[in-house]
């Protein structure tokens, strides 16, 4: 039935411009296929009115969603070629070839195409043309070289024109012996030419060769064996690639002026970028030692001691020419980007450089150009534009995804001003290109729904519910590439979200699943920390106060939450063998020196504590890793130069001077913040005397259970008993034992006999260390370290609980035996013999239960076995 429609129904509302930019694949083909002719002239209108690029980019952006009907429709909005030219370059080749059907043109596929095969049982047939293919290549013996192998190749191709599947699987073998190559060669191939443009190899048998190989050759393009982007690329560079691609009607081939000098401009800036980040890296690296050489500093002392360093003499102009070259980079690529992609297809240089340059674009403050460039190349895999990135498609799924998808995270956050729901959605839409590139789910179920359900985790992320962020980082080591590119935005999502709210310790626990996933899971968190520091180096640029304070109220203290757990897993990870932790030790470093420098920008002086506590941990790890390899051409003179700069007292300078990097390693073993740690060394310089003087005086309080706020009173207490106990405590060091437990225990016996004052204010601060029951342990743990090694450590031990009946000293060893993991086996061991062993342990055992070692059901389960 035929419904009646009104003429008085009022028409819907034409779509704006603004609908279709971001639409979905559906929602872009409903809305055009729903226009009528009026529709379209507004429509027009509009996008005539739209600045030359504005325009340009819808187009781009619509001809990888449309379909061929739909794009057709278009031409009176676009112009007819500017259509026809956007989906030569991104539309798939399915919409691509219907879309020429559809406007008259023809594909090389139609025009090489064999005849239809009747409606039998292909499957069977083409397996059968594949077999007689791979019999025919061999018994031609076409994998040897010979020089007759380009026209045989031909003849077998001639043969069998009608049999798509063997003309297919006829090339691939051809491809893979290296006999293709030789059938394009410059000089003796098919395709070859004379100083006057004719073919070598002519007359009619060379015409009929290269009429068959053509033919097979379109074949293996419409099968999927050859690529229309790989012959696109072999053509640069090989005429007789070309001679082919103009044969099967490929367009957009050959190196053009605007191709060479784009690739020219590319490596120039390229290689300027380089270059000046190179030597931004150099003082970032004296930078990082001379803050390790500095000692403990205070916030307020970091940022100038940091400020200090880089408005040095010849500082500033380094650090600004990275920022100018990285800028200059981006602008260009923002002036020709539509050219630098044409020339992408036309070049497999440029498509190289184009790669190289998105990682360039991300380390330089530029992650969401790079993003929106990687989802243009991407969003299509089967255009001519995603056809020239095949080779690389492994490089540009994998580690630069994530690289760039963490850098555009942090670049969007800072420019909605720490609005995570905005910044989620803006990135959500610089997502969706790729949410049909079914190769980046290729380790997920659901296809498109793992598309979904990423988003849904980084939202739950984005609201402070870091179970969805452990939910990415548990799956890190096994997941998709997509997947992985969305852990890289939901880590820094994550960590505004916990400096917002103070949350920073459950997204440490949510995160250390990155650790279990190797280098890759560190490299992610390093990455994250990377461009953090990077948009703090940005927003310093040009000495715009505003823009750096910022940075500093939305993005250092997220910043200061990623440090954290990048050098956590860096610890955790640093004792094993083959992890390549440069990259992280140097991404630490970045993120060290814009959180000194945050700290003096932020409103009002008032410092987050996360901030403040990142730098600490900061500093400590970059001290456990590169502490040793102080550059010696760093002078003292110039060391303390930045430190008069920071505000450092002068004779505290001088004790710092001597104590270099083993002033971080004391302060943080007695609990000390910079301030304290000063303190102490402006009250005693002696202790700091030099690096040996320092782990005397820590060794010491240590053994005797000092805390953090008795250690300047410890001090003076010493000092009242000996002025010079400094170098007293340095001088014993060689009589001391090699053994823990054994030094302890006689530095405590050093303090009571020769510091009473001292001695007392350690016995009231930590009893336990101190009197019998002490000694009665320390007693247990040297016969344990000297009998628990032994082939017959059980009775050994055993032997000396039925020797030692004191309740302290048993509790210690059963104690020992469980820090070990050796205490069930021991008593296993023990019932064997029964009596005293037997009977020694047992009550060693209740001893243990009453000191709190272990509980009562452990206890009970252990006598069980004694028997």
């Amino acid at each position: 039935m035929n419904a009646q429609v009104s003429a008085h129904r009022p028409f819907d509302p034409p779509p704006a411009v603004d609908t279709l930019q971001g639409a979905s694949r559906d929602a872009a083909n409903a809305a055009v296929a729903g226009m009528d002719a009026a529709a379209i002239d507004t429509l027009r209108s509009d996008v005539q009115a739209l600045p030359a690029s504005e325009r340009q980019g819808l187009l781009n952006e619509l001809v990888t969603r449309l379909d061929a009907g739909n794009l057709t429709r278009l031409h009176d909005v676009f112009g007819q070629d500017a259509v026809a030219s956007a989906v030569d370059m991104r539309a798939p080749a399915d919409v691509r070839e219907a879309y020429q059907a559809t406007s008259g043109g023809t594909t090389s596929a139609a025009s090489t195409a064999g005849p239809a095969l009747p409606p039998m049982d292909i499957a069977r047939i083409e397996a059968q043309q594949r077999q007689r293919a791979q019999d025919d290549f061999a018994a031609a013996g076409l994998d040897t070289g010979a020089i007759s192998g380009p026209y045989q190749l031909s003849e077998l191709a001639r043969t069998h024109a009608t049999e798509p599947a063997y003309l297919a699987e006829l090339v691939r073998l051809a491809d893979d012996a290296d006999l293709l190559a030789s059938v394009v060669a410059p000089l003796h191939g098919l395709y070859s030419r004379d100083a006057g443009g004719a073919y070598a190899f002519g007359g009619a048998d060379g015409d009929a060769a290269r009429e068959a190989m053509t033919h097979a050759l379109g074949v293996a393009v419409e099968r999927g064996v050859l690529s229309e982007g790989g012959i696109r690329h072999a053509a640069a560079d090989n005429a007789g690639w070309a001679d082919v691609a103009g044969r099967l009607g490929i367009d957009n081939v050959g190196r053009t002026q605007a191709s060479s000098d784009a690739a020219t401009t590319l490596e120039s800036l390229g290689k300027d970028y380089d270059d000046a980040k190179k030597a931004v890296d150099k003082l970032d690296e004296e930078l990082n030692t001379f803050l390790l050489r500095a000692g403990p500093l205070t916030p307020e002392q970091q940022a100038d001691f940091i400020e200090a360093f880089r408005s040095a003499e010849g500082h500033a102009e380094v650090y600004a020419a990275e920022i100018e070259a990285g800028n200059a980079l981006a602008q260009y690529v923002e002036q020709h980007r539509d050219a630098l992609l044409d020339s992408a297809i036309r070049d497999p240089a440029v498509a190289q450089q184009v790669v190289d340059m998105l990682g360039r674009l991300a380390d330089s403050g530029h992650g969401e150009m790079a993003l929106e460039l990687l989802s243009e190349i991407g969003a299509a895999p089967t255009s001519a534009l995603g056809e020239a990135f095949a080779a690389h498609a492994e490089t540009l799924q994998g580690e630069l995804f994530e690289r760039i998808s963490s850098a555009a995270a942090v670049e969007i956050v800072g420019k909605h001003e720490g609005d995570l729901d905005a910044a989620i959605a803006e990135l959500k839409a610089l997502f969706e290109p790729f949410k049909d590139a079914h190769s980046l789910f290729k380790n997920l179920k659901g296809g498109v729904d793992s598309f979904v359900e990423g988003f849904r985790l980084l939202e739950q992320a984005g609201d402070g519910n870091f179970d969805a962020l452990k939910k990415l980082a548990d799956g890190f080591a096994d997941a998709s590439p997509f997947q992985r590119a969305l852990s890289a935005a939901g880590v820094v999502i994550g960590a505004v979200k916990a400096a917002e709210n103070g949350s920073d310790g459950q997204y440490l626990e949510a995160v250390q699943g990155f650790a279990s996933a190797g280098e890759s899971g560190l490299n992610l968190l390093a990455g994250a920390t990377k461009h953090f520091a990077d948009a703090g180096r940005l927003a310093q640029y040009g000495d715009d106060a505003a823009r750096f304070a910022a940075f500093a109220t939305r993005l250092a203290p997220a910043l200061g939450v990623v440090a954290s757990a990048t050098s956590m897993v860096l610890n955790a990870q640093k004792a094993g063998e083959n992890h390549n932790v440069g990259f992280a030790i140097a991404a630490i470093g970045d993120a060290f020196s814009v959180m000194g420098s945050a700290v003096s920008a932020f409103p009002g002086g008032q410092v987050p504590g996360v901030l403040v506590n990142a730098i600490g941990t900061v500093i400590s790890t970059l001290g456990g890793f590169i502490g040793d390899a102080i550059d010696k051409h760093q002078t003292r003179e110039e060391l303390r130069g930045y430190l008069e700069a920071a505000g450092v007292a002068p004779d505290v300078i001088e004790q710092m001077l001597f104590a270099g990097e083993k002033a971080h390693e004391v302060a943080a073993d007695l609990g000390l913040d910079a301030k304290e740690f000063q303190a102490l060394i402006a009250a005693h310089p002696e202790i700091a005397e030099s690096p040996g003087h320092l782990a005397a005086f820590a060794d010491l309080a240590t053994a005797a259970g000092i805390p953090s706020d008795q250690v300047q009173g410890f001090a003076d207490a010493l000092a009242r008993s000996n002025p010079n106990f400094a170098w007293d405590l340095f001088g014993i060091q060689s009589a001391l034992p090699t053994s823990p437990s054994d030094r302890d225990a006689m530095l405590r016996d050093y303090l009571e006999a020769n510091y009473p004052q001292a001695f007392e204010l350690a016995k009231a601060a930590s009893p336990e260390l101190f009197g019998d029951a002490a000694q009665q342990r320390e007693n247990a743990r040297a016969d344990y370290e000297r009998d628990g090694a032994s082939p017959s450590f059980e009775l050994a031990l055993a032997n000396n609980l039925i020797r030692n009946d004191d309740p302290a000293y048993r509790a210690e060893m059963i104690g020992l035996l469980a820090r070990d993991g050796r205490l069930e086996m021991w008593v296993d061991h023990l019932a064997g013999y029964g009596g005293k062993w037997a009977e020694a342990a047992a009550s060693a055992i209740d001893d243990a239960v009453a000191a709190g070692v272990i509980d009562r059901a452990t206890a009970d389960s252990l006598k069980t076995t004694l028997g």
